[in-house]
């Protein structure tokens, strides 16, 4: 019975670990707008958040208060860069398939259509475009503590990919956002100032020095081997 229990145990972390994928978001490359602005994605998925300049939040919010913050929901704080993409990128983690609505809290940014969502409704009328529209004539706000993720070191995406491994270190730590308590989530604040220096709270550089990869495959199949030589002996 425990042998069984080992290879299955063994086998099945092998299997998850390559599973995981990342989705790279570029906010205000060109304009006011998320590129890509639909992701589909698992649970366990990743999305990392790539900020150019202007000045810009990824903030959640409900589908029928759009460019208002969601209470307990997803926040970068604002994040800015004087040249190409800022030294420090938002990633979170993707907890349930339910739909996620992002925005830019930047005064105005939301109202001129600065949005995406991560898994939208199949069906019915709740759509991106119609999130849009309904945020015309919003100011738009984000609080300034980070929550549902954190500001990690960027790692430059490859332009044009939604769905790619741009950075293992950031997946990894949005995978550990999950267990953050607001008041962890607070201390891992970083703002990147329009001159690009970075300023951290208390306790950010520990969430932006973790640079964990993916679980190494090799000593899963060390143990998957010995496991089933127990089971079959």
């Amino acid at each position: 019975m425990r042998s069984h229990a080992l290879l299955s145990l063994s086998l099945g972390a092998l299997a998850s670990s390559g599973h995981a994928a990342t989705f790279d978001v570029d906010a205000g490359e060109h304009g006011f707008s998320f590129e890509p602005d639909t992701i589909t994605a698992a649970v366990g998925d990743t999305v990392n958040v790539h900020f150019y300049p202007g000045g810009h939040t990824a903030t959640q919010s409900t589908f029928d208060d759009p460019c208002f913050p969601m209470s307990g929901g997803i926040n970068s704080g604002v994040v800015n860069s004087n040249s190409g993409q800022a030294s420090m990128m938002f990633s979170f983690r993707v907890n349930s398939t339910d739909p996620i609505w992002m925005y830019c809290g930047a005064p105005g940014h939301c109202a001129a259509g600065m949005a995406f969502v991560v898994n939208p409704p199949a069906s019915g009328g709740s759509t991106l475009a119609a999130y849009q529209s309904a945020s015309s004539g919003k100011s738009g706000s984000a609080p300034s503590a980070v929550s549902g993720g954190v500001l990690v070191a960027n790692v430059e995406n490859d332009e044009g990919d939604g769905d790619n491994s741009s950075s293992a270190s950031g997946s990894a730590t949005a995978a550990q956002s999950s267990s953050t308590t607001a008041t962890g989530s607070a201390a891992a604040a970083s703002t990147t100032t329009a001159g690009g220096s970075t300023t951290d709270t208390p306790g950010s550089a520990a969430s932006s020095n973790l640079k964990v990869g993916p679980a190494p495959l090799l000593p899963l199949l060390l143990l998957a081997g010995p496991a089933a030589a127990w089971m079959f002996s």
